[in-house]
């Protein structure tokens, strides 16, 4: 059977910890095989693509990760966050308007950030309801850079508070409301869900120390609220005396949030609150909130369509935002965020590439009229025109003979291509194969249909089907695949350092499709 790479390692960070989930996707869910929160030495920048790539890397590798397509997130104070109410219609039509409404209401440039958007579920007749985000560019390159740096591939760049919500949307919606609250060391997000569709989002500035929510800070800590990148949050007063818990300063700012999430749904109330993060909810923060908002509070819990494994002390609350991602991964792209590969007018962008070649050629007969009006004088250019033209017809009158020449040529390249040089794929699919410690290759055996099949004897089962894993991922420079694998059957060997006997059967994708087209 083919073996199909659904792999995909999730990843989130912040100034004190890394969270990391490694699975494989099937049918409708996730399977688990690791997951990490560790913490961040103190000599590593979260902000520095190059140290926390590297230190990505090597946590990776210590735990024996060897998936390589990632997806992250942008924190909630990284992007400006709204939601619009449009007019139905395609996507084309949706991404236009979408984004000509950003241009409007950006407190900076379009161009210095990237805009994508997500459809909500549920909507008015003839309307639908969009969460927009726009991150500065800027910001999207040092995610992507500290994805690349850790020698992963950047398969999605997505929103921390939309991940948080597909965290909890396997859940039974009704009508109720979701007071979700991920409390991370210096920011925390607070999300208002709703039927299973964001209804408020909001990030505020609260220093939880190491030792949690309900430590007393100390004179070098501070409970005063900072502006955030987009400007939503306010400010605590500064009064003198001692300072408040952590937990104090928390509940005044998601009590804030909740105000003003009713100033837009006048009546509404909270019927349960779900509390995640790294700041180390437990039992007297959970009363605390029932009692702050007389509703039943509970520790983030991973949906059961996750598969996951884990020891009763691993607490979950930490990885709601990365298991959100790995389920947002199983919906619509447009009911995602994606600022790797945002969604833009394809409209706009087709009529921006069909204008590139007339644009070089309005620029290329600007410099030439340019040089003809400097050096030669004005009652010359009729004539120079003529011969111009007379030299094009000249030029134009072996246009057979050279159609001729050119069929010909494609015609050597149809017949280069049927044939295979084996040396350059060997040099390739070398970089596919372990270390002659984990196993060697008996026989080798090609054909001119672009089949190679080898025998090998290894020291594990695992090897072939790492092998064909490795395959998988040879990719040419559009990112197509070069090669398709499977294993063979299994036998015993009678080499006792070398047990298994294994065959491993590869074929040259460009062949493949070649025989599809004939």
């Amino acid at each position: 059977m083919m073996i199909a790479d659904r792999s995909m390692v999730c990843i989130d960070w912040d100034e004190r910890s890394l969270r990391v989930l490694d699975g494989q996707f099937r049918r409708g869910g996730m399977k688990v095989r690791k997951a990490l929160h560790v913490p961040l030495p103190a000599e590593t920048d979260p902000r520095d693509p190059v140290g926390m790539g590297a230190f990505l890397r090597r946590t990776l590798a210590e735990h024996r990760i060897r998936t390589r397509r990632a997806i992250v997130d942008v924190p909630r104070q990284e992007a400006v966050f709204t939601s619009m109410t449009l007019p139905r219609g395609s996507k084309e039509e949706i991404a236009a308007m979408v984004h000509v409404q950003a241009a409007k209401e950006l407190p900076f440039a379009k161009d210095q950030a990237v805009v994508d958007f997500a459809m909500s579920p549920g909507a008015k007749e003839g309307m639908c309801e969009i969460w927009v985000a726009a991150v500065r560019t800027a910001v999207v390159e040092r995610y992507r850079q500290t994805v690349v740096n850790a020698g992963l591939k950047p398969e999605r760049i997505g929103l921390r508070p939309y991940a948080n919500v597909a965290a909890l949307l396997p859940e039974p919606t009704s009508t109720d409301r979701v007071l979700m609250v991920d409390i991370g060391p210096t920011m925390t997000e607070i999300n208002v869900v709703a039927e299973g569709r964001l209804m408020y989002s909001r990030a505020a500035s609260v220093s939880v120390p190491p030792e949690g929510l309900t430590a007393r800070l100390t004179d070098t800590d501070t409970g005063a609220a900072q502006p955030t990148l987009a400007g939503d949050t306010v400010r605590l007063l500064d009064e003198p005396g001692p300072r408040p818990l952590p937990l104090d300063a928390l509940l005044i700012e998601v009590g804030r949030t909740v105000e003003a999430y009713r100033m837009t749904s006048p009546g509404s109330t909270i019927n349960r609150v779900v509390i995640a993060g790294t700041g180390g909810p437990d039992e007297q923060v959970i009363e605390r909130f029932e009692q702050r908002f007389a509703a039943p509070a509970r520790v983030y819990e991973v949906p059961e369509i996750v598969a996951w494994r884990r020891s009763k002390e691993m607490s979950t609350a930490p990885f709601s935002a990365v298991v959100g991602l790995a389920l947002s991964s199983l919906k619509e792209a447009e009911n995602s965020f994606d600022f790797l590969n945002p969604k833009e007018p394809e409209a706009v962008e087709r009529e921006r590439k069909r204008q590139r070649p007339m644009l070089v050629a309005t620029v290329a007969l600007f410099v030439v009229a340019g040089g003809v009006l400097a050096y030669q004088p004005f009652k010359g250019r009729k004539a120079e025109i003529n011969r111009i033209k007379a030299v094009i017809r000249e030029v134009n009158s072996d246009q057979k003979a050279r159609k001729e020449l050119f069929d010909r040529m494609d015609d050597v390249r149809a017949w280069q291509a049927k044939n295979i040089v084996w040396i350059d794929k060997f040099k390739r699919l070398a970089e596919a194969f372990p270390s002659n410690q984990e196993g060697y290759i008996t026989r080798l055996e090609c054909n001119e249909k672009g089949t190679l099949s080898l025998d090998m004897v290894t020291k594990q089962e695992t090897v072939a089907a790492g092998i064909v894993l490795n395959v998988a991922e040879l990719k040419d420079a559009k990112g197509r695949p070069l090669y398709q694998a499977k294993v063979g059957n299994k036998e015993d060997s009678r080499l006792p350092d070398y047990p298994v006997k294994d065959k491993v059967i590869i074929e040259l994708q460009e062949m493949k499709e070649t025989k599809q087209g004939s």
